[in-house]
């Protein structure tokens, strides 16, 4: 300590000096508690310029070096301004207390008529104690839907303070859990749908309040799929006859950026998602943090239930809603491959049908691609142009199916447009090519029997490689057996590079000589030379 005497007795009497106008503060316990809260702040002060928190309260040696150092000086000159400071520490001190158990920061450690409510609250530590053991007693009337013990406890809350306090009730209905939930959080999501009306009752403006998630009640509710508590949060928002406050209750957002409506289609739950659209049904076309709207994820999940309840109550039919460059008819057939949805969706905005998702493919592209027979032909009875669409990869529907390997796809693309068989990607490559170079046997296969794709055999793409030269590059020695076999297959040309097949192969034998061997390209180079 260095020969410095113990501040608390010098401490204890500026403090009364200080303090001697406030009426309040004259009692002796509150003096002794202040003279405490002083060397809190002491210790407070030490870390300022830190990031570490004080863990203590309580008087004790390390806290009275930091008072002994926050109140050195000249002892006669400067009595008053260190008895200022401890005052002014002391409401300091008092609200880091006010704010205890709840993640906010002070801001101010000045003196007001604020702070000193706030110190003389505080030091009753019994009352804070009461308070706590109070609100854990609601929590668990909330979990367990106990509406008549919770609404018994607030009256007597209310009743013991409407003198001396009468905001005491909405201070204890406005508390937060640790996830920062509500009262009204926590009953609905437990589906307690009464005990939600009563807290609405006691405290309106609960409806708003969102947890540490940015959810509100509602988004809790959508989430849970609770029908009677989901109506009920509707029918108790203030004012319920204005739109406007619907409006606000529905368009809350969570962090995800997702409205109650989004949620209840993501988590399945269909009676509270119509529920939602009826109370509102614009909504269906707002866009979450992933660029789907609710129309997007009905359409997703194959709830044809509520595209239909969309299409018939959403009046204002909105061009400009897609998702991220996907219409809803590209959820239609990328999710559940439900014809009812697909006939409903594209019927809805004539621009879905022709929409392009962020790839810059066509719904056509998308069904082409996985194989969805009946969608591609309903797409190309209603809009065949799109068959003749190229994405931003370069490639054509009929590209799509054949990189793919579905056979029944080509067949009845090229039954409603037999010229596609001569469209070129934008490498250069037919249809043949790329079935060739994505090792799709069944395919080629299909096509060396059918005398129609006879000129597909020896054209060559961009870099003057033909179908075979391609099959061999990538390995698939099954499609170099079947192309190698057709009599039509030039075996001799050259692309780009002076190579035939077989010099593309015994290259790529060479490169890889030193590993393991590639097995295939051996299959390939016998195939190739007891041919030639």
């Amino acid at each position: 300590m260095g020969g410095r005497p113990n501040p608390t007795a010098t401490t204890r009497t500026q403090l009364r000096a200080a303090t001697n106008e406030d009426t309040a503060a004259t009692n002796e316990e509150y003096v002794k508690t202040a003279v405490e809260d002083v060397e809190f702040a002491a210790l407070v002060n030490s870390y300022r310029g830190t990031r570490k928190v004080p863990t203590a309260t309580k008087p004790s040696e390390e806290f009275n070096r930091g008072l002994l150092e926050q109140t050195d000086g000249d002892e006669d000159s400067s009595r008053l301004p260190c008895v200022r400071t401890a005052v002014e520490d002391v409401e300091f001190a008092a609200l880091v207390n006010s704010y205890r158990g709840t993640r906010k920061v002070p801001t101010a450690t000045g003196q007001s008529e604020e702070f000193n409510p706030g110190l003389l609250e505080q030091t009753d530590g019994d009352e804070d104690s009461s308070n706590l053991r109070l609100y854990q007693q609601l929590y668990g009337y909330a979990t367990q839907g106990k509406i008549d013990s919770f609404k018994d406890t607030i009256e007597r809350k209310l009743k013991a303070d409407e003198v001396h306090d009468p905001n005491a009730g909405v201070r204890l209905l406005s508390r937060l859990s640790p996830h920062k939930n509500t009262f009204l959080h926590i009953a609905a999501s437990f589906g307690h749908a009464k005990l939600a009306a009563e807290i609405i009752h006691l405290h309106k403006p609960l409806l708003y309040e969102k947890n540490f998630e940015g959810d509100t009640p509602l988004h809790i509710t959508a989430k849970t799929g609770d029908l009677d508590t989901a109506s009920t949060l509707l029918c108790e928002t203030p004012g319920a006859e204005n739109a406007d406050e619907v409006f606000m209750l529905l368009t809350s957002i969570n962090d995800e950026q997702n409205t109650p409506l989004h949620e209840a289609l993501i988590h399945g739950h269909q009676s509270v998602a119509k529920c939602l659209i009826e109370a509102y049904p614009a909504f269906s076309f707002y866009l979450n943090k992933e660029a789907k709207s609710s129309l997007y994820l009905a359409a997703e999940e194959g709830f044809d239930e509520i595209v239909k309840l969309i299409n018939k109550k959403a009046v204002e039919k909105k061009p400009e809603v897609r998702d991220n460059g996907k219409s809803p008819l590209h959820a239609a057939v990328l999710g559940r491959r439900n014809n009812e949805i697909l006939k409903i969706v594209s019927s809805m905005v004539e621009i879905f049908l022709s929409s392009k998702d962020e790839k810059g493919r066509t719904p056509l592209h998308s069904a082409a691609s996985i194989g969805y027979v009946e969608g591609v032909r309903f797409l190309l009875g209603r809009r065949i142009s799109d068959s003749h669409q190229m994405d931003h990869g370069g490639n054509f529907p009929i590209h799509s199916a054949s990189s793919k390997g579905h056979v029944k796809i080509v067949k009845e693309l090229l039954r409603h447009c037999p010229d596609s068989k001569e469209l070129k990607n934008s490498n250069g490559e037919n249809i043949l090519h790329v079935a060739a170079r994505c090792g799709k046997d069944n395919l080629v296969k299909y096509f060396l029997k059918k005398g129609e794709f006879r000129m597909l055999v020896n054209q060559k793409d961009r870099n003057g490689n033909t179908p075979l030269h391609l099959a061999t590059m990538h390995h698939h020695p099954k499609v170099v057996y079947r192309l190698a076999w057709d009599t039509r297959t030039n075996l001799k040309l050259l692309n780009d590079r002076h190579m035939t097949a077989l010099d593309i192969t015994e290259s790529t034998l060479e490169t890889i000589a030193s590993y393991h061997g590639d097995y295939n390209s051996m299959a390939d180079v016998v195939h190739l030379k007891w041919l030639i």
